[in-house]
């Protein structure tokens, strides 16, 4: 099964023809590119968008400018940072110009991966401590990358957060007590579980590729009819509960979970409950529909520390300088897949999945797993090696396959890293 994590609007772009290759020159030299100290991140965001720019987003001749202002398609709300901003500290920088590693019985350079995916930038952390950072394509520590389904698991976090909290009872409680909006629909039988897990039953078809299929209806009704997302929810229909099939329309549902517990919108929690708490470099923004509604299955922009925070949280178990963000025990529980329809091969081809992570075969449960987002997205965490590897991409390729060949990228990664420190 192709993972099919992309935006809602990127179905739109099936439309404009064949997926060209990427160009061998999208990329600068590793040498050139190591980030210097960086400066207070306060970048303007755009006040103005065109939301007939939309069927161009994922173009593959215009994603590297799309993917880094997506402000000016949707109109977007503002996470705020707090007072005290913390970047991560430096480390001693370590040289992965010549890494290669070993995939589809073949010996492959990380520098031409980096190429052909379009890599806007990477960032790899060890012990807190940032020991490898470049940019590409004029992009800089401030550039604020759109993350595409690493949103996710921002939104489950919060999730996590409510649990801990006591404003959810349990996540075995039906969706309907929290969300009595949703009596009714195809989520009325489904429990916060299984919708974390994306098994909440509603019957969803994500493939891109068919005109017909209930994303481009999302579409169609949301952004183009301007149809508030919860009513598109309510015409959803249920199936089977418990079984998983991935849509993000499940993470919708968790949003407003988290909107009716905090009352508050979604940008809002997300500030109070991360970006200031973990001292987040920037003010992020997160793209709405055309009722200024926050989506939550995509669309946060942030810098790549600040994504890249998110992975080191977990790292951490749940702790922040002191304070518990999210339990530990939330984390684990997270990061491990339990059910048979979940398991690394089960839910995708060479990956598992739980509440909005994915964890990748061979992977030690609980201590190994990713954030993913389509075209090329990743906040990868090995919590036995202490790394932290982010990356955001332009790729157009996006496919589970191509997911799993970064991940294998990252592990030599973290081998590498591993002997030098």
């Amino acid at each position: 099964m192709k993972k099919q994590v992309a935006s809602l609007f990127a179905a739109s772009a099936l439309l404009l023809g064949s997926v060209p290759s990427a160009s061998a020159e999208a990329a600068e030299s590793e040498k050139s590119a190591l980030a210097a100290q960086p400066a207070p991140c306060n970048d303007p965001i755009s006040n103005s968008y065109d939301v007939t720019k939309l069927p161009t987003v994922v173009d593959p001749d215009k994603m590297l400018w799309n993917f880094v202002h997506m402000d000016q398609f949707l109109p977007h709300s503002i996470i705020q940072k707090g007072t005290k901003v913390r970047p991560f500290k430096r480390g001693k920088l370590v040289d992965l110009s010549t890494l290669t590693y070993k995939f589809n019985d073949e010996t492959r350079k990380l520098a031409d991966l980096m190429n052909r995916s379009r890599t806007n930038g990477l960032l790899v952390i060890q012990d807190g401590k940032i020991v490898n950072e470049q940019y590409f394509n004029g992009n800089h520590s401030c550039t604020r990358f759109t993350s595409w389904s690493i949103a996710k698991t921002y939104v489950s976090t919060l999730v996590g957060i409510a649990i801990d909290e006591g404003k959810v009872k349990s996540i075995d409680d039906d969706i309907t007590d929290y969300v009595p909006e949703l009596k009714g629909s195809g989520y009325e039988k489904a429990t916060i579980r299984d919708i974390l897990q994306m098994s909440s039953g509603v019957v969803w078809n994500e493939n891109y590729s068919d005109t017909e299929s209930d994303i481009w209806r999302m579409m169609q009704d949301v952004v183009f009819h301007k149809m508030p997302v919860k009513d598109f929810l309510k015409t959803l229909h249920g199936g089977q509960p418990h079984t998983f099939n991935y849509k993000s329309t499940d993470t919708e549902v968790l949003a407003f979970l988290i909107e009716n517990v905090y009352k508050k919108p979604l940008h809002k929690v997300l500030s109070d409950k991360l970006w200031k708490p973990l001292g987040m470099t920037s003010d992020a923004y997160l793209n709405q529909d055309l009722n200024q509604r926050d989506f939550a299955f995509s669309f946060i922009n942030a810098p790549l520390q600040d994504l890249a925070k998110l992975g080191q949280l977990y790292l951490q178990d749940g702790e922040w300088r002191g304070k518990q963000i999210v339990s530990a025990k939330w984390v684990k529980e997270a990061t491990t897949p339990v059910d048979a329809d979940l398991q690394p091969n089960a839910a995708a081809p060479h990956f598992g999945f739980q509440y909005q992570w994915w964890v990748p075969e061979g992977a030690t449960f609980g201590r190994e797993f990713s954030a993913m987002g389509s075209y090329g997205q990743y906040v990868y965490v090995d919590k036995d090696a202490k790394v932290v590897i982010a990356k955001v991409s332009a790729y157009p390729e996006n496919s589970i396959f191509q997911d799993y060949e970064e991940i294998t990228a990252f592990r030599e990664i973290v081998k590498a890293i591993s002997k030098k420190h």
